[in-house]
């Protein structure tokens, strides 16, 4: 192991140059990879967020039946609690956000109606509720921020989508990067193998400095792509965090932390693959 470690690290050394444009082609694949990751864990936090606070709002006629409603809401299964705001109390809460309403309000009447806000157990349920919402006496108008959801889940079905795709491209770069670097420290080592080949050289003792040199490649790759990731990563958030309160940055050491781990294997799988490839494709033993 010893003897295949020392020959991985003298065949990185004698083709630095291929060596430095494999390591700087996996880095920026990852890199990206490392970026989409925490746009998506970051997007599904405010989804999440989103979906949470989600609730609706059913606007009653005035003279509803506003005690029966309420108690009829509340014994359904989907409904976490029912709060009933008076138009007294909204027109009060609006002045209170834009005091220069106030004077206004004082001039007319109260043009707001009573709502009863409602949130479920589950906000998948929403349409479910709605439509039960739309058959009792007295309810007005509904809404909901379903639509808000919507479009959150569309966007991330897209970037899932892209994601995917930018992956596999992203994944080939790394690897046909690999099995050019391997080749070149195989066919500039070819004599060499020919004569551990006469002398009886097993095939493992051969192929294995090879692939030692992908895994070392894949993991030099994952170490300067989590160097530039990470810090890059928590300065961004840092900058933003103030201006954009309202989004639940992803903050999790837990979580970092296994995207860090994911991508490292994922930088030391492909490093292992190429290598296997080349090894495989340019290694065949005589017939």
């Amino acid at each position: 192991m010893s003897y295949a470690l020392a020959q991985a690290m003298r065949a990185i050394r004698a083709n630095w140059v291929a060596s430095v444009s494999t390591i700087t082609t996996m880095t920026l694949s990852l890199t990206i990879l490392a970026g989409f990751s925490l746009v998506s864990v970051n997007l599904n936090a405010v989804l999440q967020n989103l979906q949470n606070e989600l609730q609706i709002a059913a606007f009653l006629d005035d003279g509803a039946p506003v005690n029966q409603l309420v108690d009829t809401i509340r014994s359904w299964p989907e409904v976490a609690s029912v709060d009933f705001v008076s138009k007294q109390q909204a027109l009060a809460s609006m002045v209170q956000s834009l005091p220069s309403l106030r004077q206004a309000a004082a001039l007319i009447d109260n043009p707001l109606p009573n709502t009863l806000e409602i949130r479920l157990v589950d906000p998948a349920q929403t349409p479910v509720v709605r439509t039960k919402l739309a058959q009792l006496p007295g309810v007005n108008h509904i809404e909901d921020g379903s639509d808000a959801v919507n479009t959150f889940l569309a966007i991330n079905d897209a970037l899932r989508v892209g994601g995917s795709i930018l992956i596999v491209v992203l994944l080939s770069a790394a690897l046909f990067a690999i099995v050019n670097s391997i080749r070149a420290a195989i066919a500039q080592r070819r004599t060499e193998i020919e004569v551990m080949r006469l002398v009886g050289a097993t095939r493992g003792f051969i192929r294995s400095p090879f692939l030692i040199e992908g895994f070392l490649l894949g993991l030099i790759s994952a170490v300067v792509t989590l160097g530039l990731a990470v810090p890059g990563y928590q300065f961004i958030v840092l900058r933003l965090s103030d201006q954009l309160a309202f989004i639940p940055f992803v903050r999790d050491n837990a979580t970092l932390g296994e995207i860090a781990g994911l991508l490292a294997a994922l930088s030391v799988l492909v490093g292992l693959v190429g290598s296997a490839i080349s090894v495989s494709q340019y290694l065949r033993e005589p017939a």
